[in-house]
């Protein structure tokens, strides 16, 4: 059980704070409860953060709970035909402009990591169709939402939601599945509170997908602070920038084993640690096998 949890289902906090949990029929959704974010303003403090600084980011009115990122990070549907519109003949040719048009950038990185640029464009046409994507999530709004609602009564309640729509859904998963999305959001949300330690109000600003990954080439927070890389030299790591977007991906993909010499299977998981899915890695295989056909010379 994620700490945050553990510490939810002591015991409640008698503080008083403006929010109250009250829903928001303006917005569609609602806001934290104290007995909320209590516990886990505790948990981030025992991790180092200064009590001001995170009081006035977890209880600034802005902050919404939104269901809706529960029951998709719960459900998380993952199928061949998610993926299929990605090797459309549109698609293919979105690609291939693409490579074109950054071809220097590309054959650099090529040489430098050791990773096909067929690879690095399928990833970034898969994951935000090079940044054209509409990204409509806080990033904050999604941990924070995720990290607080794996208790029992948070539970009962989504269960209660999702049977509608699904009805063979069993509340024993249901229960042990929001607990593993509490744990990986907390994870995550420390780590966003790392990246934007200077100026935590900026993450106001930050959107990403419903599992809170940013920028064009969809990193979560962990894997910025570990994997993103600086590609233009200008002091800062910004993943809104192809320059940055570009090597961070080759980068990320070697450190998981890819390499010119490497057998098939390693680099098939190289890239299945970029997403966990057979069906996503399947496909970016074939947009790679289909943008090198043209010339034949690009071999895994």
């Amino acid at each position: 059980m994620c700490l945050v949890v553990a510490m939810l289902l002591t015991g409640t906090s008698s503080a008083t704070f403006a929010h109250d949990g009250s829903a928001d029929t303006a917005q569609g959704a609602a806001t934290f409860s104290v007995d909320e974010l209590e516990p886990l303003l505790r948990a981030l403090e025992q991790l180092g953060f200064e009590r001001r600084a995170i009081t006035n980011v977890f209880y600034d009115r802005r902050l919404r709970k939104i269901d809706r990122v529960v029951a998709i990070n719960a459900i998380n549907p993952d199928t061949a035909e998610m993926y299929r519109q990605y090797t459309s003949p549109y698609a293919l040719h979105l690609a291939r402009k693409f490579q074109r048009r950054h071809r220097q950038i590309l054959s650099q990185l090529e040489e430098e990591y050791g990773v096909p640029q067929q690879f690095i464009v399928a990833i970034l046409l898969v994951e935000t169709q090079f940044g054209r994507a509409h990204l409509p999530y806080r990033v904050l709004e999604v941990f924070t939402t995720l990290a607080v609602e794996g208790h029992p009564q948070a539970v009962e309640r989504h269960y209660h939601r999702l049977k509608v729509r699904h009805p063979a859904i069993e509340k024993e998963w249901l229960a042990a599945r929001m607990l593993e999305k509490a744990d990986f959001a907390f994870r995550e949300l420390v780590a966003a509170l790392f990246m934007f330690r200077e100026n935590l109000q900026y993450l106001y600003e930050v959107r990403g997908s419903y599992a809170g990954a940013i920028g064009i080439p969809q990193f979560l927070p962990s894997s910025y602070l570990r994997w993103a890389v600086d590609g233009d030299g200008d002091g800062r790591i910004d993943l809104d920038q192809l320059s940055d977007a570009l090597p961070s991906v080759a980068n990320f993909l070697r450190y998981h084993g890819w390499s010119p010499e490497a057998h098939f299977r390693r680099k098939w998981r190289a890239v299945w640690e970029y997403n966990h899915s057979d069906h996503y890695v399947r496909t970016i295989f074939e947009i790679a096998f289909r943008l090198s056909a043209p010339s034949g010379r690009k071999h895994l």
